[in-house]
């Protein structure tokens, strides 16, 4: 990870990969949320940010879609 995330954005980010590997897909941004005890307006806002960093990726208009590069 880099050195301008955030710490929550690096949970996120740790969780999204290890969510992801465990069950073969992506999290839901609830399952992401309880994963790392936030809310899931916060997980999706960070995600955003996340995207923007080019941390993770997502196809727009599609449930568990976002996956880490």
């Amino acid at each position: 990870m880099t050195a301008h995330l955030t710490d929550s954005q690096r949970r996120i980010a740790q969780a999204l990969r290890e969510l992801t590997d465990d069950v073969g897909y992506p999290p839901s941004i609830r399952e992401l949320a309880d994963a790392v005890a936030l809310s899931a307006s916060t997980v999706a806002y960070h995600l955003q940010a996340l995207e923007r960093h080019g941390i993770v990726t997502h196809a727009p208009q599609r449930s568990r879609s976002y996956q880490v590069r």
